[in-house]
């Protein structure tokens, strides 16, 4: 094949252009599979139950939604808290809360008038805890809290503390989990000021673990991501958290951590160079709960996204050894999350991806591709792709001698489209590569002894058309009878090493 038909050829295919922090994939698949588990893993709104409802006494009247409105409306302060007492219990039901009849004969407004009843704490309490309930429901029913003006007195009773203090907070929390939308209105009202008191380390537990809660959802929700200034007073109190024993507490404060940092690199920087934080950050992927361990990963792997400075930060903060635990802690969404991570520190300049090395990654790796699940292969095949695009020769070396080749042409037969071409693109880079230094023809070898040839080969008759150009591109480039003499290489014990060129880089 002739020099300039092989450069079209390539041109045509190759992954070109691509510098380190393109390479650095920011979450797309992980995101949405973080959305359909959030409920699993963190809840976006909270019901508080009560102890007592479905303690309700055989001869203890039950008030009906209209009764309840009538007594809320009461000028007897006594039949008033009777009466949200009431709401409260009916909104507390473990199974179908009768949220949409209670809103229907009115309930709203009354009980919103109740947090204004300074005179009476218990009063506020309740009518803060039926709210909290309404809010927990459906879009519709969080709006309608929003739109009785409930929150304006929700933050000034947080602000405030206490019991009324705390339930406010949780009301506020599920405000803002419903969205965006939602969020926002709950922090254009001053909502984090009055919630930082709350966040402090000696708080009672019970309300610690509210306001993390609640802080995790100021933070959450995309299009439009949070505004980072309305949040980032916090992170000196959430660094502080990160160090507390308290396992609700911790995972709530690395959500936070993981929504803040996916997204761009100058929130990034905020997070890293908080004091203390990326260090106390870091410690918690080794935390026994997966709880914790799960989030804490998300916000690293976030921070590995970012720029080279703040990739060497989690590098110097030694998190390659408990990335390398994770990759074989036997849980699969922590071995896909790890993998995922050490894919964007392969992405990253020689001395990162040296340091990764060093740290014995590929032989990792090279395990996470034999034996975990699909999900799991196809982050720890990103990983090894990013290094065939942008590894040394020696670092192409290292690569080879781990073992990876046998593996990783394995997934050529996978059903995940996305799997095979991921692969693809790393044998022809690292085929490239091996033209430069004279090493196609062992390689070629090699990948026709594993019957690697053999599968790409089948690939060409593949639906996915993308798959079928690049699985062509491999085959006529460097398997080609008629324009390419190593299409039957001689046998040979010959080894291909990348490193033997005086020119020590490989320029893709």
């Amino acid at each position: 094949m002739s020099d300039k038909t092989h450069t079209s050829r390539l041109a045509a295919y190759k992954n070109t252009g691509h510098g380190a922090n393109d390479l650095r994939r920011k979450r797309v698949e992980l995101s949405v599979t973080l959305r359909k588990q959030a409920r699993d893993e963190q809840l976006l709104k909270r019901r508080a139950m009560s102890a007592e409802a479905d303690e309700v006494l055989d001869t203890e009247y039950i008030m009906t939604p209209r009764e309840i409105v009538k007594g809320l409306r009461s000028s007897d302060l006594s039949i008033v808290t009777a009466s949200a007492k009431s709401a409260r219990r009916k909104l507390s039901k473990e199974m179908n809360p009768p949220i949409s009849i209670m809103l229907e004969v009115g309930v709203l407004k009354p009980l919103v008038d109740a947090l204004h009843r300074d005179d009476c704490n218990d009063l506020q309490f309740e009518a803060a805890w039926a709210i909290t309930n309404i809010a927990s429901g459906t879009h519709e029913h969080t709006m309608a809290v929003v739109d009785s003006g409930a929150i304006p007195q929700l933050i000034t009773l947080l602000a405030q503390g206490g019991a009324v203090g705390e339930q406010s907070a949780w009301a506020l929390g599920n405000i803002a989990g419903d969205g965006a939308q939602t969020r926002d209105i709950v922090l254009a009202h001053g909502a984090l000021p009055a919630l930082l008191p709350h966040l402090q380390i000696n708080s009672p537990t019970s309300q610690l673990r509210t306001a993390a809660w609640t802080f995790s959802n100021l933070c959450r929700n995309k299009n439009p991501i949070v505004n980072f200034e309305l949040v980032s007073p916090a992170l000196p109190y959430i660094t502080e958290l990160l160090d507390i024993t308290d396992q609700e507490v911790l995972a709530d404060t690395c959500w936070a951590l993981s929504y803040l940092t996916d997204g761009p690199n100058e929130r990034i920087e905020e997070v890293q160079t908080t004091p203390h934080l990326l260090a106390r950050l870091i410690k918690l992927l080794q935390h026994k709960s997966p709880a914790v361990k799960t989030p804490a990963l998300r916000a690293v792997g976030n921070m590995l996204t970012g720029s080279d400075e703040q990739t060497d930060r989690c590098l110097q903060a030694n998190c390659l050894d408990y990335l390398t635990e994770l990759l074989h802690s036997g849980v699969t969404s922590l071995v896909k999350e790890a993998s995922w991570a050490v894919s964007n520190v392969l992405a990253g300049t020689s001395e990162q991806i040296q340091l990764a090395i060093d740290k014995g990654m590929l032989v990792h790796l090279v395990h996470v591709l034999g034996v975990s699940d699909i999900r799991c292969q196809k982050e720890a095949a990103w990983a090894i792709t990013n290094l065939c695009l942008g590894g040394t020769p020696m670092q192409l070396d290292a690569l080879v001698s781990a073992g990876f080749i046998e593996p990783y042409c394995a997934l050529l037969e996978s059903q995940d489209h996305r799997a095979i071409i991921v692969v693809l693109e790393g044998l022809t880079n690292l085929l490239q590569a091996a033209a430069k230094f004279g090493q196609v023809e062992p390689l070629c070898l090699q990948l026709e002894e594993i019957a690697a040839l053999d599968k790409i080969e089948a690939l060409q008759e593949h639906e996915n058309e993308q798959i079928y150009k690049k699985s062509l591109h491999i085959l006529d480039t460097y398997f080609n009878d008629a324009e390419d003499q190593i299409a039957q290489p001689e046998q040979t014990t010959e080894e291909f090493q990348f490193g033997i060129s005086s020119n020590p880089n490989i320029n893709f």
